[in-house]
């Protein structure tokens, strides 16, 4: 198995980004929790909370993963359809070798940061 210099860094990218998305989740999901639960009380609140976050992840999950048959992990394929009509994977225009896990790192930081000072109250 070949390690070309296209998928340097992706994963830590992926990672990040996972992070950031389990970030944003738990800090929304502390607001909804303390807005709800000032008007239907914290046991009730929790439960209501809980249908609509499984109703608002189930139907991002089938927007995402059947939105065109073309849900792809890596950035540098697409799926295109031939002369026939099957779908085929293929490299995309993309240029090879241009992951800046630093750049976005700082970045993933920085909105963080920004959103601790300015909202949730999570970490600090």
């Amino acid at each position: 198995m070949e390690y070309s210099t296209e998928s340097k860094g992706k994963g830590v990218i992926s990672l990040l980004t996972a992070g950031l998305g389990l970030y944003f989740t738990a800090a929304m999901w502390a607001e909804f929790n303390s807005a709800v639960s000032v008007f239907l009380g914290p046991s009730l609140g929790v439960i209501v909370g809980f249908i609509v976050f499984l109703l608002y992840q189930s139907k991002k999950n089938e927007n995402e993963f059947t939105q065109g048959g073309n849900y792809l992990t890596s950035e540098s394929t697409a799926i295109i359809r031939d002369n026939e009509g099957r779908l085929q994977q293929v490299e995309s225009t993309i240029e090879k070798g241009r992951n800046p896990t630093i750049f976005v790192a700082g970045l993933y930081a920085m909105i963080i940061l920004m959103s601790e000072v300015s909202w949730s109250d999570l970490i600090f």
